[in-house]
């Protein structure tokens, strides 16, 4: 019983103590609380004016809050005291009077020790910046807008403040800093970043620690990095102006580098020296850090292996810099994802140079495995400003792996075998306009065999059956390259600049200097015709052709033309075609031509000068279109011309004709000719039976034809026929206008059997020399023609008949009575229309429609 009363006791004795401990802390937190509220309420006003009255008399910049903004704090920074800003603007520390914003922040914080409320001697410790934004910049003049601080030549004891800085710690600060004499710009958003050490000591420890994006880091055009996350580790030993760093390390995407050295900053940056190590990073990590144009590219590869870093950097003076790496890669593999293809034991050795008088940069021991074919190299850049490049290549590759791993945009396909063996060292510059100068230096020895190439949307393939290729002393040599595309074939031995170029670009030229043979050339296989074009604008002489050759040629055709063994120079160059000194066969007759042809304007010009010889008229008409006519076509023209003609015109990409351009004069024989529903002449079947008409056999004609303003003129010219013998002349327009006169000995109308003649012609008395003629004028169109009495012919006629009876009778005088001796002039000499030709029977095929003229009562001069 004794036990139990006294264990009670001792329980009550511990709630006591307990509940008093509460109680007393409570009051004093309380007593505390009141305490700092009365302080805020007894020196919040003398506190503001002391604080922002020294903060004035070091302000070199103009800054803009509203007086409402300014607190005195305890609670939020306890135990510190803060003096705290809202919604500060601070303009640029500049003599101008439009000045942008250097500093916006929602809140700024000066911590001080509530100790110095009582001494009245505020020792600011700590600064806090909190969402805010920065914006330091160097101006055009080199002037810069930051330097907002005056400080005092001598510390004065007696100032109310002081700054003796312990912390300084930001907060989502936006950073944007602009140089607009050496035009670069880094753009930062400061995540977190802490400064920590007695600032106000001439030495003493730095220690940093952060979070930063960089947004872009950037010079004139060159982006450096972009969305990058950066976190920093920096402990300094800091001596006046001089800064060493100890344990210091950088880490962009994960990819850590170590520093050491040291720099000195006053007001700006006076002098670096630095080193750095970067080893064992993952090459992923290391793509990541490719511009974003790049990036995306690089996106398809997925990469394992080691890569390493090392190097320094100086800087001094505000001019002079240099900075050295070694890097490289380790037993990479690399998979093109689309394909999954790997380049497997990838190895590089880099070493760069780069300083304000000198840039290089070197890459050796280049070996790569492309699944059993091995790629060895070297290249190397000097002078950045205008590159010098070096490179050299050593291969035994199958072209459809490297497509598969490396995709050339343009190709749809490529395979083949390349053996190459290179060496090429030149300007950037140079090697890119005069690949083959003086200035360049080439050596190549490659191989080509079964080379397939084709173009997205292209039609056709390129295929290269064998070829060797050797490039030395800026001359490339191509022997017995075997080229096929769709129907053509081509055995080229000569100089090709630029092949491979155009094998892997469509925009990049073909040049071609040499000797062409070819079993047969189809010129549509070498036009780049695309699957689902609707354009048919598309040049016919392609703008990256560019070729000058000796031919022979067995076979050649475009469109409907054919021509065999074919000899010659072609020059093909901007566009332009020119054809020198060319034979040819075609048409089952021969042909020599000399032809220029002119694409460069979107419209394909041609200017021709030629001789024909035996040509087939009928096949002439047909393989020219029947020249953008419609009159006479192929199926009304038979025979054998020989010509001597010349030629211009211009026809569209799509090749229609521009009538009005198409110009020609030709001086033309045909022989064994026919024409055939001729509607011209169909046109005179009120005076020959039609079906003599349907088939006029001639032996021979001669005549001078031009065209011209989309008219045919045709001289007099004379056509002995097995119908009927017609002298005519007139105009035929490419509208089917025509102006024909034709004259017809009345002799050989009357010979032919035709229904009431005597009614057409009445009485007709005897012309034994057959110099009786009928006149008819015939206008209108070839469907509808217009036949009238011809009397301006008939005119035209007799005054030539007066001319000639006048020189007869001079003749006659001069040889009976020796007069007119001077007078050389020969006596002209009608021929007889003697001669005759058999008629061929047509088909037994039921005759057309005659064409009979319109006759009108109230016009005599119609028949």
């Amino acid at each position: 019983m004794e036990n139990n009363t006294e264990i009670t006791p001792k329980k009550k004795s511990f709630f006591k103590r307990l509940v008093k401990t509460i109680l007393y802390l409570s009051a004093t937190v309380f007593i505390i609380c009141v305490v700092l509220v009365s302080l805020l309420f007894i020196y919040q006003e003398e506190v503001k004016q002391v604080l922002l009255g020294e903060i004035n008399k070091h302000l070199k910049a103009e800054v803009k809050i509203d007086p409402k903004n300014i607190d005195l704090t305890i609670f939020k920074t306890f135990p510190d005291c803060s003096l705290e800003f809202k919604e500060v603007l601070m303009l640029e520390a500049l003599k101008i009077k439009k000045r942008d914003t250097l500093l916006f922040a929602e809140k700024l914080n000066l911590h001080f020790n509530i100790s110095d409320l009582w001494n009245k001697k505020y020792n600011i410790k700590k600064i806090k910046l909190t969402n805010s934004v920065v914006k330091p910049c160097i101006t055009n003049t080199g002037e810069p807008n930051y330097i907002f601080w005056e400080e005092t030549k001598k510390e004065n004891k007696n100032d109310s403040i002081n700054f003796n800085l312990k912390l300084i710690e930001i907060e989502n600060c936006h950073l944007i800093y602009r140089d607009k004499v050496k035009i670069f710009k880094t753009d930062l958003l400061i995540q977190s970043l802490k400064f920590k050490g007695n600032f106000s000591d001439n030495e003493y420890d730095l220690n940093s620690k952060g979070k930063i994006v960089i947004n872009l880091v950037k010079t004139k055009q060159k982006t450096f990095l972009k969305n990058k996350n950066c976190n920093l580790k920096i402990d300094l030993k800091v001596n006046g102006d001089n800064y060493l760093l100890q344990n210091t390390s950088v880490s962009i995407n994960n990819m850590k580098f170590n520093l050491d050295g040291d720099f000195n900053y006053k007001d700006s940056l006076k002098k670096v020296d630095l080193n750095y190590a970067a080893s064992d990073l993952d090459i992923e990590t290391l793509l990541s850090l490719l511009p974003e144009d790049q990036k995306q590219k690089a996106n398809d590869y997925k990469s394992s292996g080691v890569f390493y870093a090392n190097g320094s950097f100086k800087y001094s003076n505000g001019k002079d810099f240099n900075l050295k790496s070694e890097f490289g890669i380790k037993n990479a593999e690399i998979i093109y994802k689309p394909t999954s293809t790997t380049a497997k034991n990838v190895n590089v050795n880099g070493n760069l140079v780069y300083s304000n008088t000198m840039s290089k940069l070197d890459l050796t021991n280049i070996f790569l495995q492309l699944n059993n074919d091995e790629l060895k190299g070297s290249f190397s850049i000097t002078n950045f400003a205008n590159p010098f490049i070096r490179f050299s290549v050593d291969a035994n590759a199958n072209l459809e792996n490297l497509q598969n791993f490396w995709p050339i945009d343009t190709l749809a396909k490529l395979q083949g075998s390349l053996k190459i063996n290179s060496e090429v060292e030149g300007l950037l510059s140079d090697l890119k306009e005069q690949t083959f100068s003086t200035k360049v230096k080439v050596n190549i020895e490659a191989t080509i065999s079964n080379l397939e190439a084709q173009f997205k949307g292209d039609e056709n393939i390129f295929a290269i059956e064998n070829c060797s290729v050797t490039a030395k002393d800026r001359e490339v040599e191509v022997k017995n390259l075997k080229l096929k595309r769709g129907n053509s074939d081509v055995v080229l031995n000569g100089k090709l600049p630029g092949i491979f170029n155009y094998l892997s670009d469509k925009t990049a030229p073909l040049i071609i200097t040499g000797n062409l043979f070819s079993n047969y050339i189809k010129l549509e296989d070498f036009m780049m015709k695309y699957e689902n074009s609707k354009d048919n604008s598309a040049p016919l002489i392609p703008k990256n052709i560019q070729f000058k050759l000796n031919a022979a040629i067995l076979k050649f055709s475009y469109s409907k033309f054919e021509a065999q063994a074919i000899t010659g120079e072609i020059e093909i160059k901007n566009q332009k075609a020119i054809v020198s000194d060319m034979k040819l066969q075609t048409m089952q007759g021969e042909a020599e031509i000399d032809a220029y042809a002119d694409n460069s304007n979107n419209a394909l010009d041609i200017v021709m000068q030629a001789k024909l010889k035996n040509i087939n008229l009928r096949d002439l008409f047909f393989q020219f279109n029947n020249f953008g006519q419609t009159t006479l076509q192929e199926k009304n023209v038979k025979g054998f011309a020989t010509a001597e003609l010349g030629f211009s015109g211009n026809w569209s990409n799509s090749l229609e004709p521009n009538l009005n351009s198409i110009k020609s004069t030709i001086n033309l024989t045909i022989d064994k000719g026919e024409l055939v529903d001729f509607k011209p002449l169909l046109s005179l079947a009120k005076f020959v039976d039609v079906q003599e008409l349907q088939k006029i056999k001639f032996s021979n004609l001669k005549s001078n034809i031009e065209i011209k303003d989309k008219t045919i003129f045709l001289p007099t010219t004379s056509i002995k026929n097995s119908a009927l013998n017609i002298i005519f002349w007139g105009t035929h327009s490419f509208n089917n206008d025509i102006n024909y006169h034709i004259e017809l000995l009345i002799s050989e109308l009357l010979s032919k059997k035709r229904k009431n003649k005597d009614e057409e012609f009445g009485p007709v008395e005897k012309d034994p020399d057959n110099k009786r003629s009928a006149f008819i004028l015939m206008t209108g169109t070839v469907d509808n023609p217009i036949i009238k009495y011809d009397r301006k012919g008939l005119k035209e006629n007799i005054k030539q008949d007066l001319k000639d009876e006048k020189q007869n009778l001079k003749q006659l005088l001069k040889t009976e009575f020796g007069l007119f001796k001077k007078d050389s002039l020969p006596v002209k000499q009608r021929e007889k229309a003697d001669q005759k030709f058999e008629l061929e029977n047509p088909d037994n095929n039921k005759p057309k429609k005659t064409l009979e003229a319109k006759k009108k009562k109230e016009d005599d001069d119609d028949f």
